[in-house]
């Protein structure tokens, strides 16, 4: 039995030691990943400043006449400014609908088009939403995988060496904690706007369906 402990000792002494790159690694890349991201949540919200929500009545009345006047594609919509949510959105709308030959066809394309934007929204926000948690395991993992040489180095006497293993553990937790409330604040702030954004293409959709039930042709 004392053989087998000693061998199931120095076996998790190993693996730990292995995974010690492997996640010093990945917490200093998502570290940078959440910088790189935190400058590009600025930079949206500098975008967003000033941005007004869509006009729905004028919207709507645009909408009407562009069908009546067959002038779907055009892109104008009489002069009616769109919300940086829906400026995307309604122009892959009208990349699309030259295929449409009828009037289910016209209502699966909004359908589909709006089912792929949710889509969208949802896989940019999961990699945050992952490392808000991911940040702290990495971080503790990378405390506590250190303290195996640091205890060795304390009792070989080698205070230098275990005071470097100890700053590294702790420069890890910190890491992960700071990643991860990076993350948690592009979460939160992306989760708000993607909610504003798929209502918007929501009432968009409906419009066109309004808009496109009170004339019966199909634009050309």
């Amino acid at each position: 039995m004392p053989v087998l402990y000693d061998i199931t000792v120095k076996l998790f002494y190993q693996l730990s030691n292995f995974f010690f790159w492997p996640v010093a690694i990945s917490l200093i890349v998502l570290f940078v990943w959440s910088l790189i991201e935190l400058g590009r949540l600025s930079y949206n919200v500098f975008q967003r400043r000033g941005d007004e929500a869509t006009n729905l009545e004028a919207l709507g009345a645009a909408l009407e006449a562009d069908f009546r006047r067959n002038r779907f594609a055009d892109g104008k919509l009489n002069g009616v400014k769109l919300s940086i949510g829906l400026v995307g959105f309604w122009q892959r709308l009208e990349k699309r609908r030259g295929t449409l030959e009828t009037a289910k066809n016209f209502e699966m394309l909004l359908d589909q088009a709006l089912r792929e934007e949710e889509s969208q929204t949802t896989a940019r926000l999961d990699f945050s939403r992952a490392l808000v948690r991911l940040g702290p395991m990495l971080g503790l993992a990378g405390t506590i995988i250190p303290l195996g040489p640091a205890l060795q180095s304390l009792l070989t006497g080698d205070m230098a060496g275990m005071v470097n293993h100890l700053v590294v553990g702790f420069g890890a937790v910190v890491c992960g904690l700071v990643m991860s409330g990076i993350a948690y604040a592009i979460t939160l702030v992306r989760e708000r706007w993607a909610r504003a954004d798929v209502e918007a293409m929501e009432n968009l959709c409906e419009l066109m369906m309004q808009a496109r039930s009170s004339d019966a042709r199909i634009p050309a």
